[in-house]
């Protein structure tokens, strides 16, 4: 099959979730015999690009870890409010439906349709089919994560009403609907729906977005190639708690830094490990936090590459989000480590880390409830044994791409 795989964005400037998992499936189809390519919009890189196949547009083509990019730019390039709600973008359409006329694609898989969600619509109308695997909530939410300005859990879109009673009150209420209006028909136009956790699900079937029966399970897996060496944990008597990935505000690290201040046990150790994007401020303010507490060290950003020697000196994982998280990858990578998480107690998380089982859950932003989960751990580390006893492996990248490859034959029949 000849493949084409779209997302927001990708490597080497974005290395988060989504373009993990985007680059684990293309590797793995790849070994499997079929031709993939990414299909990527340029945020950050400026260099190397020539002209698109249409007016506004320019392009790019590279390689990363042997998978074939191709990477799309506006000649001026819209901000990301313009993105959030000009859905089908007339010169992106046209230079998506140019490469889908060129290279003669089976199948268009959109991991993430930011920045190029006119992408879909013009597979469909160059005759590819479509598989889309929502790994957030951006087609019925602008902002993605489902949490209000006002740092609320959303409940729902009502149609856009609750989006402009609360985030977007300066957007046009033909705007809102029109977004709406355009999102909804992307949807139907898909063959196929996927999602990686049962709670997005759900979310999407309960507020009426996307029904349930739409929707195919799919369960991320992991490179288990990664994984040179069994972790040994235990040895002394200091408990290690590891944070990995971005440092931003809804990822809640302003929970965890102030619960493990209010933590009362001093054989803690706390290891915050990941870069803070466009957030710098959010970042300074967490370090002044955290600066009187020399149990709280701040490592900075890391290579994916370099996971196993990070977690080697990790006993407990927290994921501290205040928004739904859906099937976050620190939580799959923990796990395949046998490394037991401390999470926040909504969305996929607690759907991955079952309370006393693999790890705990807390009360989501609660700091006070989450210093009780890491004095529990602190003052009885023993019970680290039980919870990777009970950890449930996740399934491995190969059987992930062999499941998504059975799912677009049945696409193309």
């Amino acid at each position: 099959m000849r493949i084409l795989l779209g997302v927001h964005q990708f490597f080497p400037h974005h290395y988060t979730g989504t373009e993990r998992y985007v680059l684990n499936l293309a590797k793995q189809l790849q070994r499997m015999g079929h031709f993939v390519k990414v299909l990527t919009y340029a945020v950050i890189d400026q260099e190397g690009f020539t002209e698109g196949y249409a007016s506004g547009m320019v392009h790019k083509n590279y390689v990363y870890e042997g998978v074939p990019v191709i990477s799309l730019m506006h000649k001026e390039k819209p901000d990301d409010h313009t993105f959030c709600f000009d859905l089908i973008d007339a010169y992106l359409y046209e230079e998506a439906k140019s490469i889908f006329t060129q290279e003669k694609f089976d199948i268009y898989h959109c991991a993430h349709p930011f920045r190029i969600t006119a992408s879909i619509k013009a597979a469909r109308d160059s005759e590819v089919k479509v598989v889309f695997m929502a790994t957030d909530y951006w087609l019925m939410c602008p902002l993605g994560i489902m949490l209000r300005t006002d740092n609320v859990r959303c409940e729902g879109p009502e149609e856009g009403r609750t989006c402009l009673n609360h985030c977007f009150a300066h957007v046009p209420e033909d705007t809102m609907r029109k977004r709406v209006s355009d999102a909804h028909a992307l949807v139907e136009s898909c063959d196929c729906l996927l999602s990686p956790s049962q709670f997005l699900i759900s979310l999407f079937d309960r507020t009426g977005f996307i029904p349930s029966d739409r929707f195919i399970l799919s369960r991320h897996g992991f490179d288990y190639t990664r994984k040179k060496t069994n972790m040994v944990k235990g040895k002394n008597g200091t408990v290690t708690f590891g944070y990995i990935g971005t440092v931003q505000h809804h990822k809640g690290v302003h929970i965890m830094v102030e619960g493990f201040k209010r933590s009362a046990t001093q054989n803690a150790r706390l290891q915050v490990w990941g870069g803070c994007f466009h957030e710098v401020e959010y970042q300074k303010h967490l370090k002044i936090m955290a600066q009187q507490d020399s149990r709280i060290e701040f490592k900075g950003s890391y290579n994916f590459n370099e996971i196993e020697s990070i977690l080697q000196s990790i006993d407990v994982v927290i994921v501290p989000s205040i928004w739904y998280e859906n099937a976050p990858l620190t939580i799959t990578t923990s796990l395949a480590y046998g490394i037991p998480v401390v999470t926040s107690d909504i969305g996929g998380m607690s759907e991955m880390i079952k309370d006393e089982k693999n790890g705990l859950t807390f009360k989501t932003g609660d700091p006070d409830d989450l210093a009780i989960r890491i004095d529990l751990i602190a003052t009885h580390p023993e019970r680290l044994k039980d919870f990777r006893r009970n950890i449930q492996y996740p399934i491995r990248v190969e059987e992930e791409a062999f499941n998504t490859e059975l799912i677009y034959r049945e696409v193309l029949s």
